[in-house]
């Protein structure tokens, strides 16, 4: 910091010539071969990953009740996803959000004699430039293959969806800042985010033009549209500048004691990140949102009789004897104790796999790549009594059972929970989509498979140990990332075959059955990576 800046009297000319000092410092410690070695294998891999979907991609145009459809239908679908969206992001400006700034700033830079505003702005539009960027670029990359299929331009296509990916960041965030600088309390944001998704919901059924979250999804659409529906768009968008303005003006009204809180958790959560403890970002973000379990179960258990007997002392010490029946039940009383905004989340990421299976169907196949992803998400959650007991590594010891085969006995609860997830994402494509036969069928055939798969990916990922590769980055961001991967393939590969598939339902299911061979052998895979890293850790406990 220059002597000039702090001479001068001015708070806010020596604020702004201490983030540039310390952007210098930060700069000059980063390895820039590193970084160019990063963006340049991700690069690689986003081209050919985009190279494989285009050549591998037939896609043939929509015929003219398709399209209708997708006029008529898809902007109230599409808003309903926003206003969900929007949901969560006013309930996390409720609890603080949606800025992560850091604990020193908010000590001493938001104390300081300037106005607030003019201190928060920065973070907001970095975090708003941020967030912009990337749902821009997946909005043209959709866009590049939907053209192929609708009336429109290449254009028109990449241009609209490009603007409503980078408009989605502006209304989620825009709705954040709001309900932080407004501090709105938790109920009155839920309520108003509810009110979104029921105001879309009522679009849909109707099929009215009236909520602002439709009119955005008009945007998506906007080669498709004419007339007034055109001009909602355009409507669409200036309601999200304006929430956005609103946000930004009101950023001011930010609590310290809420925003001190967030930037100590998300402190450890970045550090928690780079270090790739996914299981430490799992429970601090937990504590972010304020997740606390029920402390009354959705329903009671009934205690299991306990046998002391010698005979069922033998048989609890033997794998196949009823040593697991508390590991179930044990596993139940977990899922028995989730919030309800646990519950929600996991139905919500069901419809949402569903719904972005239908748009393959119907859009691109690029959608494909989406839920595997999504259902990940819903594993981690699912796969939670496993890793507390992985968590434990001492208590497992004093059990009369390797470490190994009690952490299988733990996968049993959450694979049935992951098939009825996924039973409940068949039924959502269902009821999406124009052939309820097909999403079922194709439902049928891979829940279990696929849920074995997500189930064996989560527990990989959730008992991993940063640490053990730590001289060997190159090879712990492998493992980091493998179970997030397969996860991805997994989720795409049935999809895409009973796309790919040309014939009525019965040819298609028939093919993706082929797949589920391919989805058994990634969960052989994990459940003997799991029996071999727990193994390897109590020998060495031992």
């Amino acid at each position: 910091m220059s002597d000039k800046a702090l001479a001068a009297g001015d708070p806010v000319a020596a604020m702004k010539a201490m983030r540039s000092a310390r952007r210098r410092r930060y700069v000059a410690r980063i390895d820039v071969m590193e970084v160019l070695y990063r963006v340049y294998l991700v690069a690689l891999v986003a081209v050919f990953a985009l190279a494989f979907l285009a050549g591998a991609l037939h896609e043939v145009p929509a015929d003219p009740g398709s399209v209708e459809s997708i006029r008529a239908d898809a902007p109230a679908i599409i808003g309903i996803a926003v206003a969900v969206l929007m949901l969560a992001g006013l309930r996390a400006g409720a609890r603080g959000g949606p800025l992560a700034i850091e604990a020193a700033e908010v000590r001493y830079t938001l104390l300081a004699p300037i106005s607030r505003r003019t201190a928060l702005r920065p973070a907001a539009l970095a975090q708003l430039r941020t967030a912009t960027l990337f749902g821009a670029l997946f909005g043209a990359v959709v866009g590049n293959f939907v053209f192929r299929r609708f009336p429109g331009t290449a254009l028109e296509w990449i241009g609209s969806l490009a603007a409503f990916g980078a408009l989605v960041p502006f209304a989620v965030l825009g709705g954040a800042l709001v309900a932080s600088g407004r501090r709105l309390r938790l109920g009155v944001a839920t309520a108003g985010g509810l009110a979104l998704v029921a105001w879309s919901a009522l679009d849909l059924a109707l099929g009215w033009n009236s909520s602002p979250a439709t009119m955005l999804g008009d945007l998506a659409t906007l080669p498709l549209q004419h007339g007034a529906d055109a001009w909602l768009a355009a409507l669409g968008a200036a309601l999200v500048l304006a929430l956005l303005a609103a946000g930004l003006l009101g950023i001011g009204g930010l609590g310290l004691e809420a925003a001190q809180r967030r930037a100590q958790l998300v402190a450890e959560m970045r550090f928690s990140a780079s270090v790739q403890d996914l299981r430490s970002v799992i429970l601090l973000r937990r504590q972010l949102a304020s997740e606390r379990p029920r402390r009354k179960p959705w329903l009671r258990l009934r205690t299991a009789r306990v046998r002391t007997s010698p005979r069922i002392a033998r048989r609890s010490a033997n794998p196949g004897g009823r040593f697991a029946s508390p590991i179930w039940r044990r596993d139940w009383q977990s899922f028995l104790r989730w919030p309800v905004v646990r519950v929600v989340r996991v139905v919500l990421i069901a419809v949402a796999a569903g719904g972005l299976a239908v748009g393959g169907f119907d859009l691109t196949p690029v959608l494909f790549a989406l839920p595997g992803p999504l259902l990940f998400i819903a594993a981690l959650d699912l796969i939670e009594p496993l890793a507390q007991e992985s968590d434990h590594p001492t208590r497992r010891l004093l059990l009369p059972r390797h470490s190994a085969e009690l952490l299988r006995g733990h996968l049993v609860a959450p694979a049935v929970a992951m098939a009825v997830v996924l039973a409940l994402a068949a039924i959502a494509a269902a009821a999406i989509g124009g052939n309820p036969g097909l999403a079922l069928g194709v439902g049928a055939v891979v829940f279990l498979p696929l849920a074995a798969v997500m189930v064996c990916a989560a527990a990989v990922s959730a008992t991993n140990d940063p640490y053990e590769f730590a001289l060997n980055p190159q090879l712990s961001q492998t493992i980091t990332l493998a179970p997030l991967v397969v996860a991805l393939i997994a989720g795409f590969l049935p999809l895409f075959v009973a796309w790919k598939v040309e014939g009525g339902n019965g040819a298609r299911v028939g093919a993706v059955i082929g797949i589920d061979v391919v989805l058994f052998v990634f969960a052989l895979v994990g459940l003997a990576g799991l029996t071999f890293r727990f193994r390897k850790r109590e020998g060495e406990a031992l």
